[in-house]
């Protein structure tokens, strides 16, 4: 076909994680708390439609009225979307709170242990590795 696959050779280094700013983790812990919020949110409109013109709404509240010998019991999805917007809310926050407390943890025990190594290529040192193999 005529294309070639050009290769190419990085250096890996390694780098030592010794601290991370608990200020940056809460941002983005948020940031991304809220992404995941939003995304819930949608989700659940978009099942609560498809259950709504599907009819399982109504069997749910059919089942409900004669298990039970109700008269006109229904589910009012305003005040269900508004429930389950505030526990997720509530929920997602709570994660993000997790995620700072285990950033000081972490922050503690690197002290002690001296930190994680880790190993990462250098993209700015990248060069063409020609086909023979040559350096």
């Amino acid at each position: 076909m005529g294309y070639r696959r050009q290769r190419f050779e990085a250096r890996k280094v390694r780098r030592l994680i010794r601290h991370i700013d608990p200020w940056s983790m809460l941002k983005l812990s948020v940031m991304v708390a809220l992404c995941l919020w939003l995304i819930t949110m949608i989700a659940s409109v978009i099942l609560w439609t498809v259950a709504k013109n599907a009819g399982t709404i109504s069997s749910v509240e059919d089942f409900v009225n004669s298990t039970f010998q109700l008269q006109d019991w229904k589910l009012d999805g305003e005040f269900l979307f508004r429930q389950f917007g505030l526990v997720t809310l509530l929920f997602h926050l709570g994660i993000a709170g997790a995620l700072v407390v285990a950033t000081l943890v972490f922050n503690l025990i690197s002290d002690i242990i001296g930190g994680i190594w880790i190993s990462v290529i250098e993209e700015e040192t990248a060069r063409p590795v020609s086909e023979t193999g040559g350096r």
